[in-house]
This record gives structure tokens, sequence and C-alpha cells, in this order.
């Protein structure tokens, strides 16, 4: 499934300028940009928010965040466990 950024906005409940910030910065690009400049995301980029977002409640800065998430070692599993044994 693809989604705009409105969509988007609404599904994850952040605001589409948070989310072309979080493009402009590197952090969470999107999947392809439309024939008519939308950003356009996937489910990749559905799954990388969740872990955006989590790691923000965790109070992590942005930069810290990106060099977490875009690291080789980086395992969305394994995050996904991490997640679950703290709450």
């Amino acid at each position: 499934m693809e989604y705009t950024i409105n969509n988007l906005s609404k599904l994850a409940g952040v605001s589409t300028r948070t989310l072309r910030y979080y493009d402009e910065i590197g952090l969470l690009k999107p999947k392809r940009i439309s024939s008519s400049g939308y950003r356009i995301y996937g489910e990749e980029e559905v799954n990388l928010l969740q872990q955006i977002l989590f790691y923000k409640e965790l109070d992590l800065p942005l930069e810290k965040i990106k060099s977490v998430i875009h690291s080789e070692e980086f395992d969305c599993v394994e995050a996904l466990h991490e997640h679950k044994k703290i709450y």
C-alpha cells in the first residue's frame, strides 16, 4: 500500500510539516515522488516512521535517531523486540 503525505500524517498522528522536515534532513525519505511532485510513502517508510516515533518517545535527538536507524547494524525486528521489553 502507498500513502500520500496527508494520508501518512493522519495515520501516524504527525504533521505534514514534520514529514517534510524528516525528508529534508534525510531521516525519512519518501518511497518516490509522483509525477505531480507529491511524496509517496510505502510500507517500509511507514515502519521506519514508527521506529522514529518510538525513539522520539525515548527523547533521543533526531540526529541520534538518524544514526541509529540508518546504521548498517540496525535490525528492525530486534528494535521491535527491544520496544516490547520496555513496554
